[in-house]
C-alpha cells in the first residue's frame, strides 16, 4: 500500500526535485504540492497524509507556527523540514516544535529515501497507537470554532458567551475556553461577571517563551466552570498582541482544553486573521437586514483576498430571526456567499438585555434560546472529542471494564450469544409470569362491583316488599319480582307470605361470585325497610 506524502514548497525547483526522488523511491502517492503555509495547511487537514515535506521558505506565515498546529491537529503525520542552513540555532526550535526530520538541501536521494521511510514507519506506529487511544472521528486537541460578526451589534459576543457557558453546563468534565479577540471593544468581561488582572496582552508579550503552564496560569478560571482569557483594559497594550503571538496562544491552548471558543469582533484585523486561519469552524454572526449581510460579503471577500480561507469554509449563523423580518432564510442564502446555518436564533430582546443588565447569561430562562443554541452546537459539531479523563482513573476504569469483559465472554462461550430472539422470549416469560396476578386484580375489581350490584338490586327489592307491605299484602311476590332471575336463587324475605307485625321487611340477596347466576357466594347483602301503614 502505498503511503500519501503533501510537498510544501513554493520553490518550482525544488519541488520538482523532491517529486523525482520521490518517485524512485517507490510506493509514495504525493497528493498535494502547496505554493503557501495557508494552503499547506489546508492540503494537510484534508488529505490527512502520512508525511508532509516543509520548505523552511515557505511563506506568508513561519512554519515554525505551521508546525506547532499541525503536530497537535494531525499527531500521527510525521513532518520533515528541508532546510538550506541545518545549524543547530535553526534545527532545535524546529524539531522541538514538531518536525521528525530534516532533509538538507541540496537534496541527496540516500537521504531523502532513509528519511522517508523512517517517517513512514514511525507514522505508521503512531497511527496505530493513536487509534488506540481516541475514537477515529476526533481531531488531536481541542476543537477551536471563531465567531465573528458581519458589523458591531449582531450579538457575536454574546452567542459566543452562552454557547460555553452551556456547553460546561451540559456536558460535565468538558473543559472549555473562551477567549475574547475583540480587542477594540470586548465585550465578554462585560456580559458575564469577573474579574481579572491578566489579559492575553500579558502572555503575548512573552509570546516567543511560552509554555503551557504559562498560558493556563493567565486564563481566568469563571465560577462557572468556562476559562477566560480576555482583552487588556488598556487599549495601549492592544500592539502587544500580534498574529505570531495569537498563533503561539492558541496552539498552548488546544492543548490544554477540549474547545476553544474564540470571539473574534466584527473587524477584519492581522489577528482575526490569525484567527480564522487556525479556527476549525468560523461562524459569521449576521442579522436579517442589507447592511449585515453586505457586511458578510465584505468580509468573506477580505478573507479569501488574504487567502485565509474560502467562503465554503466558513458558515453564516442568522440572529434576531422572527416572522415579520423583510428578509427571510430563503433570502439570506441567496445573499450569502456561505453555507448558512439552518437553525436561526430567535429575536428575544427583553430577556437578553435583563441577562446583559445583571451579567448573568445563565438568568435567560426562555427554553427556545437554549434549544437554539444546542442545534446550532450540534449543527456545527461543537462538541465532538470526549472530554479528558483522568489518567488513574481511567487505568482503574479500564482494568474493571476488561475484568468485566472476560467474565462475560466466558459466560458467553457457556451459554450461547444472546440475540433478540432472545430477549423478546426473556420478555413472553415475564409477561406469562405476570397474567395470574394481572388476572386476579382484574377479577378483585370485577367482584367488587358484583358487591355493589347486589346492594342495588337488594335495595330495590326492600323497597318493593315494603310498598306491598303497607296495603296488607304479602311482600315477598313483590320483591321477587323487582329482582332480576339471576339474583332470586339463594333470596329471602321476611316476612314473605304476610304483611308483617313488626312494621319492618327485610331482603336478603346473596352476593354472586364471577357472574351472576352462576355460583353464588356464602355473603349475602340484607337491606331492610320500615312499613308505613297507610289509613
Amino acid at each position: 500500500m502505498s503511503s500519501l506524502v503533501v510537498i510544501g514548497c513554493a520553490d518550482q525547483t525544488l519541488g520538482y526535485e523532491l517529486r523525482s526522488q520521490l518517485d524512485e523511491v517507490g510506493d509514495i502517492e504525493i497528493g498535494y504540492i502547496a505554493e503557501s503555509t495557508i494552503e499547506f495547511s489546508e492540503a494537510v487537514l484534508r488529505l490527512d497524509p502520512d508525511v508532509a515535506i516543509l520548505h523552511d521558505a515557505l511563506g506568508p506565515h513561519a512554519p515554525i507556527d505551521l508546525l506547532r498546529d499541525l503536530s497537535l491537529r494531525r499527531p500521527a503525520m510525521a513532518t520533515l523540514i528541508v532546510c538550506s542552513d541545518t545549524s543547530s540555532d535553526v534545527l532545535v526550535p524546529l524539531m522541538e516544535a514538531g518536525a521528525r526530520g530534516v532533509l538538507s538541501h541540496p537534496l541527496a536521494f540516500e537521504e531523502v529515501r532513509t528519511r522517508i521511510k523512517a517517517a513512514i514507519d514511525w507514522a505508521s506506529a503512531m497511527e496505530r497507537m493513536v487509534r488506540n487511544t481516541r475514537d477515529d472521528s476526533s481531531t488531536g486537541g481541542a476543537r477551536i470554532i471563531c465567531f465573528t460578526g458581519s458589523k458591531g451589534g449582531v450579538g457575536t459576543s454574546t452567542i459566543a458567551t452562552h454557547l460555553a457557558l452551556d456547553v460546561v453546563r451540559e456536558v460535565p468534565g468538558h473543559r472549555v475556553a473562551l477567549l475574547d479577540l475583540d480587542l477594540e471593544k470586548g465585550d465578554v468581561s462585560s456580559l458575564i461577571d469577573v474579574r481579572y488582572r491578566t489579559s492575553i496582552a500579558d502572555i503575548a508579550k512573552i509570546s516567543d517563551d511560552l509554555s503551557i503552564r504559562t498560558v493556563t496560569d493567565a486564563v481566568v478560571p469563571h465560577e462557572s466552570g468556562v476559562h477566560l482569557l480576555l482583552t487588556p483594559p488598556s487599549v495601549q497594550d492592544v500592539e502587544y498582541i500580534t498574529p505570531h503571538a495569537v498563533r503561539v496562544i492558541l496552539t498552548f491552548l488546544r492543548q490544554a482544553y477540549d474547545l476553544v471558543i474564540v470571539d473574534g469582533g466584527s473587524h477584519v484585523t492581522p489577528t482575526q486573521v490569525a484567527v480564522v486561519e487556525l479556527a476549525d469552524e468560523v461562524i459569521i454572526t449576521t442579522t436579517p437586514d442589507v447592511l449585515s449581510l453586505r457586511g458578510v460579503r465584505r468580509t468573506l471577500d477580505s478573507w479569501q483576498d488574504l487567502g485565509v480561507r474560502k467562503p465554503e469554509m466558513s458558515r453564516v449563523l442568522v440572529n434576531n430571526s422572527n416572522k415579520q423580518n423583510t428578509i427571510q432564510a430563503d433570502v439570506v442564502q441567496r445573499l450569502a456567499q456561505a453555507p448558512v446555518i439552518s437553525i436561526a436564533l430567535p429575536s428575544l430582546h427583553r430577556q437578553l438585555e435583563a441577562a446583559v443588565n445583571s451579567r448573568d447569561p445563565l438568568s435567560v430562562h426562555d427554553r427556545s434560546w437554549w434549544k437554539a443554541l444546542r442545534a446550532i452546537g450540534k449543527e456545527i459539531a461543537l462538541v465532538q472529542a470526549p472530554a479528558r479523563k483522568d489518567i488513574a482513573a481511567q487505568a482503574i476504569t479500564d482494568d474493571i471494564t476488561s475484568r468485566k469483559g472476560r467474565r462475560k465472554a466466558h459466560q458467553v462461550r457457556r451459554h450461547g450469544r444472546k440475540s433478540a430472539n432472545s430477549e423478546l422470549g426473556q420478555l413472553t416469560i415475564e409477561l406469562v409470569g405476570l397474567l395470574p396476578a394481572i388476572f386476579l386484580v382484574a377479577a378483585f375489581i370485577w367482584q367488587i362491583g358484583l358487591v355493589g350490584m347486589t346492594f342495588m338490586w337488594a335495595s330495590y327489592a326492600a323497597d318493593a316488599a315494603a310498598r306491598q307491605a303497607s296495603i296488607g299484602k304479602a311482600p315477598g311476590p313483590a320483591a321477587e319480582a323487582r329482582v332480576p332471575s339471576y339474583f332470586r336463587d339463594g333470596m329471602s324475605v321476611d316476612p314473605s307470605s304476610s304483611a308483617p307485625t313488626s312494621g319492618r321487611v327485610d331482603v336478603s340477596v346473596r352476593v354472586p361470585v364471577l357472574a351472576p347466576g352462576l355460583l353464588n357466594s356464602p355473603w349475602s347483602v340484607r337491606i331492610d325497610r320500615t312499613v308505613v301503614v297507610e289509613p
